[in-house]
């Protein structure tokens, strides 16, 4: 079980990290704090890795292939993507990320030691305090399933017979992601769902939080500070309704579609709030800018079926917006274009459905 956890840990956290260096060392100038690079840093490693699993996953459930083979196609180009981040990385911005790294974590006042508190205590809930929902009927035994039979979407968890239209399902299979931490870690798919996962997806949320909490307020860090802690107070308190983003957070982690509400839609909003701010100041749009438009579109993709959809839609109201606002095109086109390959997926779901 020990052995578990750290790799649980390791997979959750420290991957992320890692994978998502590139992005953050040559992101935007208000990087002031180690705290804040760490946090865009493990927030787009975990786009990039939910991005490549998509395709993969996609691809293997269609050919009907078994989720050890899958897997053993996702590992080598994961690792393949990271080592040539890392080498970009380490080569090209070795100065920058020693800098960044050698930042003060900055002070944290007396709200921001609420808001840690506040979310901390969330994080030790959801993992003592297991939970379920109706929706769980379908995903987490779809993830368990997987995880003992090595098959994908072949029997249907509510009747146990074989899936008649399964193409409502596979073209978003995040279940799989779970059953994917589950059989790295050697802690059963139930398990995963239940109590390892929901805590990583709250740390990822708020970190979106945290980022956003940066764009908006810049370097002002009791504003943040404040904006953090009014974050996790609603969060706390915000089950009024089954249908909140955070009902789906603290109740409905584990699904696709919490992700997609509380940390790819949040996360989208960043870049296309970045991208406003550089059209502004006539700065250029990067390949990092357009390369995370794209890989959040696919992250989105992963989490629900229409996601892909959603964050196309998002980006595409902004770019009108935009092209409106500062009279240019070229952004806003190039905007849409980065997000258009996430639309394979909706395209090919109405076709086979």
């Amino acid at each position: 079980m020990i052995k578990g956890i750290v790799v649980t840990i390791a997979l959750e956290i420290l991957l992320p990290v890692i994978a998502g260096l590139y992005f953050a060392v040559t992101g935007r100038e208000e990087n002031d704090t180690g705290s804040m690079f760490l946090a865009r840093a493990y927030t787009s490693g975990q786009i990039l890795l939910f991005a490549l699993f998509q395709p993969v996953f996609v691809f293997a459930i269609l050919k009907k292939m078994l989720f050890s083979q899958a897997l053993r196609i996702y590992l080598p180009i994961c690792g393949a993507v990271l080592l040539v981040l890392l080498i970009i990385t380490f080569t090209g911005y070795r100065d920058q990320l020693v800098g960044v790294l050698k930042r003060p974590f900055g002070r944290m006042g007396f709200w921001g030691m609420a808001a840690m508190a506040g979310i901390v205590f969330m994080m030790v809930m959801s993992f003592f305090r297991t939970y379920m929902d109706g929706d769980d009927a379908f995903y987490v035994a779809v993830a368990t399933g997987t995880a003992s039979s090595d098959a994908m979407y072949v029997v249907e968890p509510y009747t146990g017979g074989a899936i008649i239209s399964p193409f409502r399902y596979l073209f978003a299979p995040f279940p799989m992601w779970i059953t994917f931490l589950s059989r790295m870690s050697g802690i059963r798919a139930v398990a995963m769902a239940h109590t390892f996962f929901p805590w990583s997806m709250m740390l990822l949320s708020f970190s979106v939080m945290y980022i956003l909490a940066g764009e908006l307020y810049g370097t002002d860090h009791a504003k943040r500070d404040a904006f953090m802690f009014f974050v996790s107070i609603l969060t706390a308190f915000g089950d009024y309704s089954i249908y909140t983003a955070e009902n789906f957070l603290l109740a409905r982690s584990r699904q696709g579609k919490a992700a997609l509400a509380t940390f790819i839609i949040p996360f989208m909003l960043i870049l296309l709030i970045s991208l406003v701010k550089k059209t502004r100041e006539d700065k250029k749009i990067t390949l990092r800018d357009g390369s995370l438009l794209m890989l959040t579109g696919f992250a989105g993709a992963l989490c629900s079926t229409m996601g892909g959809m959603l964050c196309m839609a998002l980006v595409g109201v902004c770019a009108i917006c935009m092209a409106v606002m500062f009279r240019k095109l070229r952004t806003p086109l190039l905007m849409i274009l980065c997000t258009m390959p996430c639309m394979v997926f909706v395209a090919m779901y109405l076709v086979m459905r």
